[in-house]
């Protein structure tokens, strides 16, 4: 071969590695995505608009639920959710429910098991969700004396969850020797803000204890808290017990707030953690792990190597809302009445059955209405009592005097109370919350006209309210006017 085509060849050679090395820089590169962080696990919520705000008895309705996966650690396989959905016998029948598989269904509960959603990956950046529907639930016929009875709906997510916590830490044999050389890493505590669990390691204090002349034994302090917004429960080791743990049977103390530990360093040390498992109290906890005796490190020269902790529990979200039922016929079904006042929240007054509730607000908490061996004594006087509160809204107000804790004054699951009027209303002397009067604006309903200073007082519906003068009128021109007249001339009402 001629000197003239070697070189040609060589040039070919040249030329055609500039190229490929080219384009190799021209290939876009990107930042490793890290999936193990943000304080998130499975979360559940209502689709919009479901369950309805409101709707009639005896009517048909459907209630859908978002289900994501917003952590990091997978749903699947063996390992599965469940989402229960808990409600008050007295006002919806589920016995018409579609059945699906997994689905469970009595009074007053509905369960579905086998839910599966993978965490966060490069499939799944943000996490999977899916969209669970159940139809075919129905409002029954209303019962008693009110007219638009409201209740609740609650759905809770139950779920086994894992939060893997990996950093390097440094093995400092310097801290109790005379060793002057440079080492490659210096003794330091960690901290983080979440791993893609609602269970966090925040911190991790590191102590290489002295356990000989040319030994240390590696000390990790490991701080959890909860900081989700559901509830810790135990690890399950088998289906059965996170069954029994997810509904709630033949609970024991154990069973909240329990937490199981895996600790290891990367040279293969299995740690020793203790107590183990770990218990949180008030959402916080923490746990010591060490290496073995067997495991202890000799030499001279520091070294990084992996912390991996891997804590395993039960974790429980829930969300609920409220639903209003209409009546059909507002007077309620005369036919089916209860004639003879048996039942339990029941009282005969003047030859007509009422809630004990309704009678105990009416006569100012007169006769038998302080509930036996109460705690606290119940200010019936302060009115505005009524068959409205959920169980969790009455433990609140019954240290005040506001709930009726026994569930014998309210029918369904409803509980007598007085609930607090929201800022837009104020209480009169009917013990009712009214909506406060817009100035020289008609009202639909009788509304309270005044002002913080004078008062208010009762304003029929369809009539205007000066509030500076707390006057009430027929006419919007004549409160207009009686609004406009100067503080002397302070106008009487029309």
């Amino acid at each position: 071969m001629s000197e003239n085509k070697i070189i040609n060849w060589l040039c070919i050679f040249l030329l055609a590695a500039s190229l490929i090395l080219t384009s190799c820089d021209m290939v876009p590169t990107s930042d490793e995505v890290n999936y193990y962080e943000g304080t998130k696990g499975l979360e559940i919520d209502f689709l919009e608009g479901s369950p309805p705000y409101e709707l009639y008895e005896e009517s048909s309705f459907s209630v859908s639920f978002i289900l994501e996966n917003r952590g990091a650690y997978n749903i699947l396989e063996d390992r599965q959710a469940i989402l229960s959905i808990n409600i008050d016998p007295f006002y919806f029948d589920v016995s018409e429910l579609r059945n699906i598989d997994g689905l469970t269904v009595d009074d007053n509960r509905v369960i579905l098991r086998g839910l599966q959603l993978p965490g966060k990956s490069k499939y799944y950046p943000s996490g999977y969700e899916i969209i669970t529907t159940f139809t075919n639930l129905k409002a029954k016929l209303i019962k008693g004396q009110r007219e638009q009875p409201s209740t609740q709906i609650f759905a809770s997510l139950c779920y086994p969850y894992v939060t893997t916590f990996s950093e390097m830490v440094c093995v400092d044999l310097s801290n109790y020797g005379e060793n002057l050389r440079t080492q490659a890493c210096y003794q330091q505590d960690l901290a983080s803000s979440g791993q893609g669990a609602p269970v966090v390691v925040t911190r991790v204090e590191v102590d290489n204890q002295p356990a000989g002349p040319d030994s240390v034994r590696p000390v990790f302090t490991i701080h959890v808290s909860n900081k989700g917004r559901g509830s810790v429960l135990s690890p399950a080791y088998n289906p059965a017990d996170f069954d029994r743990v997810c509904s709630f049977q033949n609970l024991y103390r154990e069973d909240f707030n329990t937490i199981d530990v895996r600790a290891a360093l990367s040279d293969g040390k299995e740690l020793f953690c203790a107590p183990n498992p770990m218990r949180l109290f008030n959402g916080e906890g923490f746990v010591r792990c060490q290496v073995h005796d067997e495991d202890l490190v000799i030499g001279h020269h520091n070294y990084l190597s992996s912390l991996t902790v891997n804590l395993s529990y039960v974790y429980l979200t829930s969300v609920s809302d409220e639903i209003k039922i209409k009546r059909l016929n507002v007077y309620g079904d005369l036919s089916n009445t209860v004639t003879d006042c048996s039942l339990p929240f029941q009282v005969r007054i003047g030859g007509e059955c009422k809630t004990k509730c309704d009678y105990c607000s009416q006569s100012n908490g007169g006769g038998n209405c302080q509930p036996p061996n109460s705690k606290y004594p119940i200010n019936f006087a302060a009115g505005g009592f009524a068959c409205q509160c959920s169980k969790n809204d009455c433990d609140k107000l019954f240290p005040n005097g506001l709930c009726v804790p026994n569930s014998d004054y309210c029918p369904g699951g409803s509980y007598c109370c007085q609930i607090k009027c929201r800022s837009s209303e104020f209480r009169l002397e009917d013990g009712i919350c009214h909506t406060k009067a817009q100035k020289c604006v008609a009202s639909a309903k009788d509304t309270a006209c005044g002002n913080e200073n004078d008062g208010y007082v009762l304003m029929p519906k369809d009539s205007f309210c000066c509030t500076t003068y707390n006057s009430i009128h027929n006419l919007e021109e004549d409160c207009k006017s009686a609004c406009s007249a100067p503080p002397e001339a302070e106008p009487a009402s029309s």
